[in-house]
């Protein structure tokens, strides 16, 4: 479960399953945390549209500054 509310978990769901399909045809890759501010709820991340699980060894705080490593490592790239 991703979130509480069935149609959040629906959209949440379809979100993963949209970026997938684009980052396949453009070959890009994303990371998507959601963290919602009640702790009675998960915190949601997925990388390329594929979801991590809940007990994935990594904090989102790490994943986070992995993502952004990397973005600014392609950014510098392509100036």
């Amino acid at each position: 479960m991703w979130h509480k509310d069935p149609e959040c978990e629906q959209a949440l769901i379809r979100l993963n399953d949209t970026l997938c399909m684009w980052e396949r045809e453009t070959g890009r890759e994303s990371t998507l945390i959601l963290i919602p501010e009640a702790p009675d709820e998960p915190i949601v991340m997925s990388q390329s549209g594929k979801p991590l699980p809940e007990n994935f060894n990594m904090s989102p705080k790490e994943i986070l500054a992995i993502a952004l490593d990397k973005r600014d490592k392609i950014w510098r790239e392509d100036k």
